[in-house]
């Protein structure tokens, strides 16, 4: 398979996101009757997501073709959500998607709100490196069971910009730990948890994410000891790629190139006007 311009493979990497946060959705609402969180399914098309007051659409453009109504029917989901103030929905834009729905959107009054660039390692050709950081004190483990909430309070940790996780943020990074066909790993410095990554596997293709350092530790390359761990379980596991999502031209990027990735294609994220349901009265099912 051919690593870029290959709608194919773009649509597996839409796909790996698609099932990870449909997954953690149904996951977390086991786990917390409270969340509101759900998503809708417009099969063959795409899914669009309710992150409790966040709302955006994934894979539509690239299979099926997208009409007004489909639109309307995504912006009434959001709109019975009854969010205040009122909401916007954002749809996730690739190369490949069909010019007609982005045609149909920007008549909508929908508008750049910023860019993601989607990364892709083929794991036939990459080869660990010679300079890998080394050190006794330390190590990185797969997480079992009962490290699940060290695990998810290190990578809350090293989220939060005052490096301080709420039991919020704790649970919901928690929640991910039990979505199937998953990978959590922690990086301890002298038995300290410091950072961690997450990994999601999909028949030969898995993501990177959920990746992150307290601040202490920063600046000391354990991301990339991180990433490379888990490129090394990955294709002990089988894939053939592994992708990662990061905004363009930060820290993250720079890592992903420093270990081999190359850039897959950018996509853009486009979002509605505020919704407001006075203009929508009447369009409800």
């Amino acid at each position: 398979m051919r690593l870029f311009n290959n709608i194919d493979l773009a649509r597996e990497i839409e796909n790996i996101k698609i099932k990870g946060t449909k997954e953690y959705i149904v996951n977390r609402k086991k786990i917390s009757p409270i969340y509101t969180g759900d998503y809708l399914a417009l099969h063959g098309k795409g899914y669009v997501f309710s992150m409790e007051k966040y709302f955006f659409s994934v894979g539509f453009g690239l299979k099926e073709e997208v009409s007004s109504s489909d639109i309307k029917l995504i912006e009434n989901f959001v709109l019975n959500k009854n969010i205040l103030p009122c909401p916007r929905v954002h749809f996730e834009v690739t190369p490949y998607s069909d010019p007609l729905f982005l045609t149909i959107i920007q008549e909508k009054g929908y508008t750049l709100d910023h860019f993601l660039s989607v990364w892709v390692l083929d794991l036939e050709a990459w080869a660990p490196t010679d300079t890998s950081f080394k050190s006794d004190e330390v190590s990185i483990i797969r997480v079992a069971t009962n490290q699940a909430y060290e695990w998810a309070k290190t990578v809350a940790s090293g989220i939060a910009e005052d490096n301080t996780a709420t039991e919020d943020s704790i649970e919901s990074i928690r929640c991910f730990f039990n979505v199937p066909d998953t990978e959590a790993f922690l990086l301890k410095d002298n038995d300290q948890s410091v950072a961690g990554g997450f990994l999601m596997l999909n028949g030969q293709l898995g993501e990177l994410f959920l990746t992150s350092t307290i601040h202490s530790h920063r600046g000391m390359g354990y991301q990339n000891l991180l990433i490379e761990e888990r490129i090394k379980y990955a294709k002990s596991r089988g894939c053939t790629y592994l992708t990662v999502t990061t905004k363009p031209n930060n820290t993250s990027a720079r890592n992903m190139e420093r270990n081999g990735f190359k850039l897959g294609y950018n996509k853009a994220i486009m979002k509605s006007p505020l919704l407001n349901s006075a203009k929508h009265e009447g369009e409800f099912n």
